[in-house]
């Protein structure tokens, strides 16, 4: 019985082999892998084919473009590619206006679909011509992507490969084949008229969606077909910014909606619409940094402050008036150096001391404002204080753990960005936008700077809650490196970041009211910060008093040995003597 299961098996595989032989050697085949007549460009279509889905599943050449594919007739050509065979007329290569219905012909019928995937969607070609790509194709422009385009045409490999060319880490570099060319992209504009970018991928690529995809490899950060679609591409309306951001940032797009600032996007965008081409200067006269916001035609909730494509990773660089040094934050409590009775005299000296090297480099390159601003985040990063070595030499330094942690929870950055534009192939920057962009101290159209002073207020409570939590972190580092338990110390450190983390999401409240939850999380940050601080200064006490007790101990030791010394000295001294021969006596 097992032997005849055997050859019922070699006989079914054998059978699926052949089944598998005459499937793939068709007419088409036969000729299109003839190198006596095909270039090798041409005889590459056929030999990409093997590894695409279609084939796959077993389908070939003339499923899609028609013809016998009766693999007897592969010297006729003419039979091949029969117009009028009955079973499957030839179809050939369709015109660029054909594609989304030459693949609809399979992709949107449901029976036939069910064949391969009980769970396939037979509506991608209905969605494509309510696309900005469909609704141009229907009006003659053969520029724009069909199927093909993004999919490939002989070697189109399933969503899920790695190589297909709509693989999460693959869709940015699809969409930029011709997003990304200024040549393809000539002649496109904004609906405000003006031309259509073509740096989104350059963009994207540095921002916090593009970093967690290849840097952290998660598959499921943002690209391009997560903002605009797949089939049905469009861009997100501005009513609908929040909702496609609030596909993953739910607590902030909720926080948003009901803030005051959502309010005021609303009435703003009213009036932009009215002022036409001259935007915020319809309104704000040139005096006004809101004048200079040339590029502004409405307020797109979240993309109005992080951007689109370019959404770096937000930080404190995006509030203001910042402080004069990025150092303020950790270092120089809320307003001055404030910290003398706090922090051990050393670590304050050695902080005083590099800081004040760093400035004075500074002043003979002449960075003032923003840039000395921008250039001592990059300092923060490479300081011996802050790193350690590692790599292959002393030359590669890491973030110490500790300044690793701040840099990022307590987000700490430049006020810019820099990317290849591919319009120029140089290095552009673009700056992040802050609040003081669009809020002045004193604005035309309101009795009192309400925006800037509670910009102001954000920025100087948030800096308040990093210069406690950072300073509880060094005194217990200091403690800990001696040898010291600082357990509840580094517990209330970690509460106390929470909470800063908590202000983070928060800040999109735009609300310092007494009793609001920004408030209410700075305060009970604080609590957890002075919790650390206490608890840094009992393990800093512990230690003296065990450096007290070893010093004691070490003098009593030292003494002891001392004595030990004399007295091994005089017993010596009197051995000595006593081995002597007596001289007093006469031989």
């Amino acid at each position: 019985m097992r032997h005849l299961y055997f050859v019922l098996v070699v006989i079914s595989c054998a059978a699926a082999f052949a089944q598998t032989s005459v499937a793939a050697e068709t007419s088409c085949v036969a000729c299109h892998t003839d190198a006596d007549f095909f270039s090798s460009e041409l005889l590459a279509i056929a030999q990409e084919f093997q590894l695409d889905i279609h084939a796959e599943v077993g389908l070939s050449c003339h499923d899609c473009h028609g013809g016998n594919p009766d693999p007897l007739i592969a010297d006729d050509m003419g039979a091949a590619m029969d117009e009028a065979h009955s079973e499957n007329p030839y179809r050939g290569v369709p015109e660029k206006s054909e594609m989304p219905g030459f693949c609809g012909t399979c992709h949107s019928d449901l029976t036939y679909m069910r064949r391969f995937r009980p769970g396939a969607r037979v509506d991608q070609e209905q969605e494509y011509w309510t696309s900005q790509h469909g609704l141009a194709l229907a009006k003659g422009d053969h520029n724009v992507a069909t199927c093909t385009e993004c999919h490939g045409t002989h070697g189109i490999r399933r969503t899920d490969d790695p190589d297909s060319t709509v693989y999460p880490t693959q869709v940015g570099e699809t969409c930029r084949a011709c997003h990304g060319e200024p040549e393809i992209m000539s002649g496109y504009t904004l609906p405000d008229g003006r031309p259509l970018p073509v740096d989104q991928f350059a963009r994207w690529q540095q921002s916090v969606h593009a970093k967690a995809m290849f840097e952290k490899e998660d598959l499921t950060a943002p690209t391009c077909n997560d903002c605009h679609g797949n089939h049905g591409a469009m861009p997100p309306g501005l009513d609908s910014v929040a909702f496609v951001c609030g596909q993953c940032h739910g607590r902030e797009a909720n926080i948003f909606r009901q803030s005051p600032k959502n309010l005021g996007f609303e009435s703003h965008n009213e009036y932009l619409a009215e002022a036409g081409a001259e935007g915020c200067a319809a309104c704000h006269d040139d005096s006004e940094p809101q004048a200079q916001l040339t590029d502004v035609r409405s307020f797109g909730e979240c993309a109005a402050c992080h951007g689109n494509h370019g959404v770096v990773r937000p930080t404190v660089a995006l509030l203001s008036p910042l402080p004069p040094t990025p150092c303020h934050f950790c270092h120089e409590g809320s307003n001055s150096l404030d910290f003398e009775d706090e922090e051990p005299e050393r670590s304050r000296q050695s902080y005083l001391e590099e800081r004040e090297r760093l400035m004075a480099e500074a002043e003979t390159q002449g960075l003032e404002g923003e840039d000395l601003f921008n250039w001592l985040v990059d300092q923060s990063l490479v300081l011996h204080t802050h790193t350690v070595a590692s790599g292959p030499d002393e030359d590669t330094p890491a973030l110490r753990p500790e300044f690793n942690r701040f840099f990022t929870k307590f987000r700490l950055g430049k006020t810019y960005y820099t990317y290849e534009d591919p319009a120029t192939g140089e290095q552009a920057r673009a700056s992040v936008v802050r609040c003081e962009n669009c809020h002045a101290t004193e604005p035309v159209l309101a009795d009192e700077p309400v925006g800037a002073h509670t910009a102001e207020e954000i920025l100087r409570l948030m800096k308040e809650l990093t210069s406690a939590t950072a300073r509880a972190e060094r005194i217990q580092l200091r403690a800990r490196r001696g040898g010291v338990e600082t357990r509840d110390a580094v517990l209330a450190i970690d509460q106390a970041v929470d909470a800063q983390i908590g202000l983070e999401v928060l800040v999109h409240g735009f609300s310092v009211e007494e009793d609001g939850p920004f408030v209410e999380q700075h305060r009970e940050g604080l609590d957890h910060a002075a919790a650390a601080l206490a608890a840094g200064h009992e393990a800093l006490e512990h230690l003296a008093f065990r450096r007290r007790g070893l010093a004691v101990s070490l003098i009593i030791i030292l003494a002891v040995l001392v004595g030990l010394g004399l007295k091994i000295r005089e017993i010596s001294a009197r051995q000595d003597r006593a081995a002597l021969p007596d001289t007093s006596q006469p031989r």
